[in-house]
């Protein structure tokens, strides 16, 4: 078990050594590939992790002084964020009802508030001029 818990501690800090490279406009392309791999140590290496992972990218986007990092989907350009905040207010879908029957509307859209919210959190804003 301790072995674990300190793999799991330093795949850690390896994404947050990768975010803040990006937080300070270092983020190359090919951290985009360590910071999927240590994404995958800190789940599994499942079929649909590895699926999910090839379909989103933390990507940057530049415009005029300003380049922002965010997770998006490869090949629609659309930022994780936008899908999980449109997911907010949307009925709950009977299979999920299903499976957590005490969950309310209110519960269902807190979380997917929430994830938006940490979607956003890790999104980087970066300006030219360092502030």
């Amino acid at each position: 078990m301790e072995f674990y818990f300190q793999q799991d501690i330093k795949v850690r800090e390896k994404l947050e050594e990768l975010i803040h490279s990006a937080y300070a406009g270092n983020l190359r392309p090919e951290q985009q590939e360590e910071f999927n791999k240590n994404l995958l140590l800190h789940g599994s290496h499942s079929e649909e992790n590895i699926d999910a992972i090839s379909r989103i990218e933390f990507a940057s986007q530049k415009n005029d002084q300003i380049t922002e990092f965010y997770f998006r989907l490869k090949k629609h350009h659309t930022e994780l964020a936008e899908i999980t905040n449109h997911l907010e207010g949307e009925p709950i879908p009977d299979y999920i009802h299903d499976a957590f029957p005490d969950l309310s509307q209110e519960d269902w859209d807190a979380t997917f508030r929430y994830i938006t919210l940490l979607l956003t959190l890790f999104g980087v804003r970066v300006r030219a001029d360092g502030f």
